[in-house]
């Protein structure tokens, strides 16, 4: 058995042991553990056959007295004065779990075996809170927000994913970290506490970083990306999949590329230019540049309206609005065409429809077997004709109006000359169509005057020409210039067709280049035919 000595020895060893003290009934020794941060009492009763008096305990007259019955008599417990005394002289004062102490010596009173008990805790040191990005618009990752309209409508086709961003708008602030929260072990010493991290905000592409950066601005507009730490304005929109319920309608001042289709009903309406790898469905397709995609079946009721060049391999039923050059690999089929460049279709047919070009149409065929009317004007700026038509058709109508008006005013004169009955209502009638009467004639006069006043502008690339690499079928109607003429028989290419400006009717040449203009093709004509009439000198 261990002596006295070599027991102390093992206590002062031990660095956890704050304190031990014993009598001739009990043991009780105070230690730490978990780092410093607890302080646990272990207590245990002497052996029953150790007797000594009260007054040899070193307790303070909280001694154990041992039962007839071989238990040691509560009346020799540990009072929680004694051992709150005995932690503060072990140094544990503000850490003291006073209900722990009290619990612990109701157990030792009743005489009960007890394990180690916590009797003093330790505070633990906080954190403090990280910097952090508090980004004020939509990137996208934050879902759908549907909104209602003034009818309470909801369209569930704009998701309003994410936001549009504008040169100059604010995109987010960093906010700084916090200091943290000191604390202090078991044992009252002090432990520090760690200050939170600073954001680390990196300016990407578009992002500016104003305010020793702590601001963010955005100086391009486009939608805002956020990736790890890194914010960037970007004005391309890659879609990996279709263009559905996922995604919803497109309006975006950027580029949009899908890698997927485009289901019917979906628009995408992008600044910057449209390239979708897959499908067109009957939506609508707008932009301020250029438009890429494979094919679209637009039902007669899909529309593409672009102001740079249109590239297509197959296009159905759709009406198209381009201010560039249009090239369809394959076919165009009964669609509206109207393009202020060139309509090229060199390995397929256009077949139906309506086609208008101000630099010329080519294709390797124009119409089909079934003879299905097909119509091709080139050499025409197609806005000069949509409001030359209008003006014609509002004339024509106003026309229709001015006449009825005049017939219904001329039959209430009779009726007032006649039935003095219902004189009051026709003169409030009479007024009614006279005043409406004055308005028609000033919008006619208008008209007449735009009319009178309006010339076709003239553009230096204008070519009245229509290149055919195969077959010309019967049906086709070819306006150029001046000439409209319908093709009654079928004609094989290759052939450059251009107006006869002199003698009238169409000339069917052997085929040029687009690049050559029909107006020289003509002059060189002319000056041809000029030195043949010539006699020999």
């Amino acid at each position: 058995m261990a002596t006295r000595n070599e027991e102390k020895q093992s206590l002062a060893a031990d660095t956890d042991i704050l304190l031990c003290e014993e009598n001739a009934a009990f043991k009780v020794c105070l230690r730490l553990q978990h780092d410093g941060m607890e302080c646990v009492a272990d207590f245990s009763f002497k052996e029953p056959a150790a007797k000594a008096a009260p007054a040899d305990s070193d307790a303070g007259g909280c001694g154990a007295e041992e039962t007839g019955a071989g238990e040691p008599d509560s009346r020799w417990g540990l009072c929680p004065v004694e051992l709150i005394r005995l932690l503060n002289q072990a140094g544990v004062v503000q850490t003291i779990d006073y209900e722990a102490v009290y619990e612990l010596c109701a157990a030792i009173e009743l005489g009960q075996k007890l394990a180690p008990v916590v009797i003093a805790r330790g505070i633990p040191a906080y954190k403090g809170t990280d910097g952090w990005f508090e980004l004020q618009v939509k990137t996208g990752k934050e879902g759908a927000s549907f909104v209602e309209d003034e009818k309470g409508s909801v369209n569930f086709k704009q998701l309003n994913t994410f936001s549009e961003i504008e040169p100059g708008q604010k995109l987010g602030i960093v906010h700084p970290p916090t200091a943290g929260i000191p604390g202090m072990t078991a044992h009252g010493l002090p432990i520090p506490a760690e200050s939170g991290q600073p954001f680390e905000l990196q300016a990407g592409e578009g992002v500016v970083l104003k305010y020793n950066g702590r601001v963010a601005f955005a100086d391009k507009s486009g939608r805002a990306l956020l990736e790890k730490k890194t914010l960037a304005v970007v004005d391309q929109w890659v879609i990996s999949g279709d263009v559905d319920l996922s995604v919803g309608n497109i309006d975006f001042h950027g580029y949009v590329e899908v890698k997927g289709d485009v289901l019917d009903d979906f628009n995408i309406v992008a600044k910057k230019g449209i390239k979708v790898h897959g499908h067109v469905g009957a939506c609508l397709l707008e932009s301020d540049s250029s438009i890429e995609l494979v094919s679209m079946a637009g039902k007669g009721s899909g529309k593409i309206v672009c102001r740079g060049d249109l590239k297509a391999k197959f296009l159905n039923h759709v009406e198209i609005v381009s201010f560039g050059h249009i090239q369809v690999a394959n076919e165009i089929r009964n669609c509206l065409v109207k393009s202020t460049g060139r309509i090229m279709v060199e390995k397929g047919a256009i077949i139906g429809g309506r086609c208008i070009a101000l630099e010329g149409i080519q294709a390797k065929t124009l119409g089909s077997n079934s003879a299905l009317r097909t119509d091709l004007t080139a050499g025409v700026y197609f806005p000069d004709a949509d409001r030359f038509e209008y003006l014609r058709e509002r004339q024509m109508n106003i026309n229709q109006q001015l006449r009825k008006l005049t017939e219904g005013i001329s039959q209430l004169h009779v009726t007032l000359t006649k039935n003095t009955t219902y004189a009051e209502t026709a003169r409030k009638r009479l007024h009614i169509l006279n005043d409406h009467l004055a308005k028609l004639e000033e919008e006619k006069a208008r008209l007449s005057s735009e009319i009178a006043a309006s010339r076709p502008q003239e553009f230096n690339s204008r070519n009245p020409k229509i290149n055919v690499q195969g077959q010309l079928l019967e049906g086709v109607l070819l306006t150029l210039g001046n000439c409209c003429e319908e093709i009654k028989i079928a004609r094989s290419g290759p052939v450059s067709i251009i107006e006869n400006t002199r003698d009238g009717g169409l000339r069917f040449l052997p085929m040029s280049p687009m690049a050559l203009l029909a107006d020289e093709i003509e002059q060189s004509l002319w000056e041809e035919e000029e030195t043949a009439e010539e006699p020999p000198a």
